[in-house]
């Protein structure tokens, strides 16, 4: 007991800012890891993450089972999403982002007795990551931070080729849409959006919040729609997102673009609460997560109560999660 009091004493939390190319990756979270693929049963950036870290610190790498709460609060039965695998240092992440999503500013945070100055974290994590994975950043945090519990602002962009002929050089990072669009129909569309709503028309309904009796009331502080040469690029902030929930707002601005709906409708959508009466679901890929912003003041204890239900949803091996998921449980 003593010793274990005097781990704890050891341990600090380090949180670090990482960008991915999810191409390659079944989104953030690790899936069905075992003694022989401690990275999963499929491709994941936690996997590839968590064992990286488990060759960087050996001596501290789990080994068959979860280590102790005491040792770890990250992966205290609490905050179930995260798998504790053999060989690996368990890693919690504030945006569980979908199959194929990118991420420019994911964040995520790991507990260490490690002496190395979180400076040089970066880059001993980078030398055992794949290069379509980096640490950008490292900095330590108090030990009652959690990256998604504590209040944040996600912003995330999703690109669309709107060019004639398909650039070969995005076609992996934006969506080629050829059709016509008027920007500032989806301009007007898209300030019916920001504020404060219940967007469950907005929401894959396998989204796992409403299993576990949460809502879809979520705030969107701004949408910008920007021209970059033959890329249109939707900008989107807000303090968290559901399951699909960007990906359904971009495919219904571009349908009230084209013209097929108006602006005006996102009213009548937002009030049926009924996904059948909101656009299509564009893919994955012209999705990225480019930042969070953090509320440095605030603790995880101030937002633990609004966020407990979320804590719950998981990603589906390809279902978003930040579009995130992320924050408040979402899968984007």
């Amino acid at each position: 007991m003593a010793d274990a009091m005097h781990r704890k004493d050891q341990m600090r939390r380090i949180r670090l800012t990482i960008a991915y190319d999810g191409t390659n990756y079944r989104g953030w979270q690790i899936q069905q890891p075992t003694a022989a693929h401690p990275e999963g049963s499929v491709p994941t950036i936690q996997g590839e993450l968590q064992c990286a870290l488990g060759q960087l610190l050996p001596k501290e790498a789990v080994h068959g089972a979860a280590p102790e709460k005491s040792l770890n609060p990250l992966t205290s039965p609490d905050h179930v999403d995260e798998a504790a695998a053999p060989g690996i240092i368990p890693v919690v992440g504030a945006s569980r982002t979908d199959s194929g999503v990118h991420a420019l500013g994911n964040v995520a945070c790991f507990d260490t007795e490690s002496t190395i100055p979180v400076e040089n974290f970066p880059k001993a994590i980078n030398r055992f990551l794949p290069a379509d994975i980096r640490v950008l950043q490292a900095v330590e945090v108090s030990m009652d931070f959690h990256p998604r519990f504590v209040p944040h602002e996600k912003c995330y962009e999703y690109r669309i080729d709107h060019g004639r002929v398909a650039n070969p050089l995005t076609r992996l990072y934006a969506y080629h849409y050829t059709y016509p669009l008027d920007l500032e129909r989806m301009r007007a569309a898209a300030r019916e959006l920001v504020g404060v709503h219940d967007f469950t028309s907005f929401v894959n309904p396998d989204s796992q919040v409403f299993e576990h009796g949460g809502d879809a009331v979520r705030e969107i502080y701004s949408i910008d729609i920007l021209e970059e040469g033959s890329q249109l690029v939707i900008r989107i902030r807000g303090n968290g997102f559901l399951y699909h929930m960007i990906r359904i707002i971009v495919g219904t601005l571009l349908v009230i673009g084209n013209g097929r709906r108006a602006p005006e409708d996102i009213r009548t959508m937002l009030a049926a609460k009924d996904r059948t009466t909101a656009g299509p679901t564009v893919p994955a890929h012209g999705l990225c997560l480019c930042a969070l912003h953090y509320d440095e003041a605030a603790t995880a204890d101030d937002a633990r109560d609004e966020e407990t239900s979320e804590i719950l949803t998981t990603d589906r091996g390809g279902s978003e999660t930040d579009e995130s998921t992320e924050n408040r449980g979402e899968t984007v």
